[in-house]
């Protein structure tokens, strides 16, 4: 009974004094403010960190804490919301998608628990934005909906321009064109009804580019050129850039090159006055494809290799900012955690300090009160553990990811490096192989123009010159294509291709190298065996095996072109050669640049293989080589029954 009592003192005692250490703890340090006071500081907080977010990140997150921290502490759920919808738009910017979604969510979810309608909306934006960025277009156009909804109520008509230009670009995106185009038009109504600039220079940006996506040039010019008007008017450099790379796109396709160079130029200009890298990027891209259309391959090539130049530059930015920023976020998680234990620490010495005053009155039930804070600071610690370890995760990751950009960063520059390469291999050629033929044909000519040959001395040096043209003209298509499909510019056009009919024409080719070293060719594929695939790119893959073949066969030899289908199509060109070593095998697994003379003394640029299989690949089939020394070599194009562009 009387340890019953005792425990029961214990508590008492216990209760009555914990009570007021409880709310000195709260309380200490703070002067209590009238909550007209709190709400418009945490308000002016938020609003001073949402300004300041694009200049000092640090800043801006030490203000959005601040104003979180005094929202909390006063139960201001719209301020606390808010600093919540601020911070992942922090974080939204800098790449940290999946965080920022998080922090949408309890945003959203605050508000709706202090039934606060406009910051739903507004978090519901964001978190459909998000969305839309991620390519979830349904469940970020159900989300805007929503949202229209809750704006229209609130007649709050700017945010509703905003976001029909939202659900428009999601439409757009699915390629519903005709919605797209109703959304847009009722933004461009609504802003002009409200007298909203920014909107209305959106609604006429957005209808260009769904006119250009449809193929209507007219209208897409008349809205991109009401749009750069705008954009002229407030000096909105980055909208001027904008405005003007798509009207230069625009030119290039009404065959205006004079016009278009003039445009993508000026948008160049705007962005790089404002440091815009990526839309210096797509001014410089627009050039590249402008000059292409002009087939000004020199220029495209310049363009490109400062587009590289550009490339590297900002990626090295984006890394030196991305690791700034991993750096700031850990700053702040080791504020966070001295926060939490200097509150911590503050908790202990008040409470240490008042049950000394209490103990010469309470000397019984000190062991009590000795053993209660034990365990409290005991569960304490445990919980600062526990989070510890969450942060000391969190960095970990953030670790890994870093390790992860620095092997993006090296693949970068073997990409880079490759490229030089490859830009070294073509001025080669261009002034070896192609120079070389040209300055001779020239040499032979002048002397048979001048008369100083006989019709006897010149007849022979007339079949070197059809032999150098030949060589000329595969090097030059062969360099073309490959350019081409290095610049992605040119899809496949697919088409029904008789094979039979297509490799006559190409052994008609040949016919003057298999008369020179008197090769026959037989063709065995079927008559009625055909491929769907595009018609110039298969010509160039089997022109060129049909010549590496001749030129790699003895004279008096023979080659073989036969098909098979099952599942796939496999067409073999085998010969009688001279064979492949497996050096030189191993070269054309590993893709190598080589080149090596035929039978008699044949001269080659050492791109064939290499676009062929290059072109084979992107025809969704395979090269497959075998080869014997002396014994000759067999080529086999395996291409699917069926080819999709």
């Amino acid at each position: 009974m009387m340890r019953k009592i005792l425990v029961f003192l214990c508590i008492s005692i216990v209760s009555c004094l914990f009570a007021p250490v409880q709310a000195q703890v709260k309380t200490m340090g703070k002067t209590p403010v009238p909550p007209a006071t709190v709400e418009g500081r945490v308000d002016s907080l938020n609003q001073l960190g949402f300004e300041v977010k694009r200049q000092d990140i640090d800043q801006a997150l030490n203000l959005l804490h601040g104003a979180l921290l005094l929202a909390q502490k006063h139960a201001y759920k719209k301020g606390e919301a808010i600093s919540y919808l601020y911070e992942a738009g922090i974080y939204q910017q800098n790449g940290y998608a999946k965080r920022a979604l998080s922090l949408y969510y309890k945003s959203l979810q605050i508000s709706q628990v202090a039934k606060d309608t406009f910051n739903i909306a507004r978090a519901k934006q964001q978190i459909a934005t998000a969305l839309k960025d991620a390519q979830k277009l349904a469940e970020a156009e159900e989300l805007y909906e929503e949202t229209l909804e809750n704006y229209i109520a609130l007649q709050q008509w700017n945010d509703v321009v905003n976001v029909k230009n939202n659900l428009g670009l999601v439409e757009l995106a699915e390629k519903e064109f005709a919605d797209a185009e109703a959304y847009f038009t009722q933004a461009l109504q609504e802003s002009q009804k409200r007298n909203y600039q920014y909107g209305y220079k959106k609604s006429h940006f957005n209808l260009g580019l769904l006119y250009l996506e449809t193929g209507k040039l007219s209208k897409a010019k008349q809205h991109f050129t009401k749009a750069l008007a705008l954009d002229q008017a407030t000096n909105d450099r980055y909208g001027i850039s904008l405005a003007q790379s798509q009207l230069a796109l625009i030119a290039s396709h009404e065959g205006k090159h004079q016009e278009a160079v003039y445009l993508a130029i000026t948008a160049l200009q705007a962005a790089r006055s404002i440091n815009a890298s990526q839309l210096e990027i797509e001014a410089m891209e627009n050039l590249a494809i402008i000059y292409k259309g002009q087939r000004n391959y020199l220029l495209v090539a310049a363009w490109q290799d400062t587009l590289l130049q550009k490339q590297r530059q900002l990626f090295d930015l984006e890394r030196t900012y991305a690791i700034n920023f991993l750096d700031i976020l850990k700053e702040k998680q080791d504020e966070q955690l001295a926060y939490e234990k200097e509150a911590v620490l503050a908790s202990q010495k008040a409470e240490i300090t008042y049950y000394a005053l209490g103990m010469a009155l309470v000397i019984l039930l000190a062991l009590s009160i000795i053993t209660y804070l034990w365990y409290r600071n005991y569960l304490k610690a445990r919980n600062a553990n526990k989070e510890l370890a969450i942060k000391n995760e969190v960095i970990e990751k953030h670790s890994l990811a870093m390790e992860a950009l620095n092997k993006a960063i090296t693949r970068q520059n073997e990409s880079l490096e490759e490229a030089n390469l490859m830009k070294d291999k073509l001025l080669s050629i261009l002034s070896h192989d192609l120079r070389g033929p040209l300055a001779n044909t020239k040499g032979i000519l002048q002397l048979i123009n001048n008369g100083l040959l006989s019709a006897e001395q010149y007849k022979p040096l007339l079949k070197e010159l059809e032999k150098q043209y030949v060589r000329s003209l595969s090097l030059l298509e062969n360099l073309l294509f490959w350019i081409k499909s290095q610049m992605k510019g040119d899809p496949i056009v697919p088409e029904e291709i008789n094979l039979k009919s297509l490799l006559d024409k190409l052994i008609d080719e040949q016919e003057a190298s298999l008369q020179n070293k008197g090769i026959t060719v037989s063709n065995d594929v079927a008559p009625e065996l055909s491929v769907v695939g595009d018609h110039e790119m298969l010509k160039v893959i089997f022109r060129n095996l049909l010549s590496n073949s001749v030129k790699f066969t003895r004279k008096e030899g023979k080659v073989a072109v036969s098909a098979a289908t099952e599942n796939e199509i496999l067409v073999k060109i085998k010969d009688q050669g001279i064979g492949i070593s497996e050096a030189t095998l191993k070269k054309i697994r590993r893709k190598k640049y080589f080149s090596t003379n035929g039978t008699e003394n044949e001269s080659g640029s050492g791109f064939g293989l290499m676009i062929c299989e290059e072109l084979i690949s992107r025809h969704g089939g395979e090269l497959i080589v075998e080869s014997q020394v002396n014994e000759g070599s067999l080529f086999a194009v395996k291409l699917p029954a069926q080819v999709v562009a």
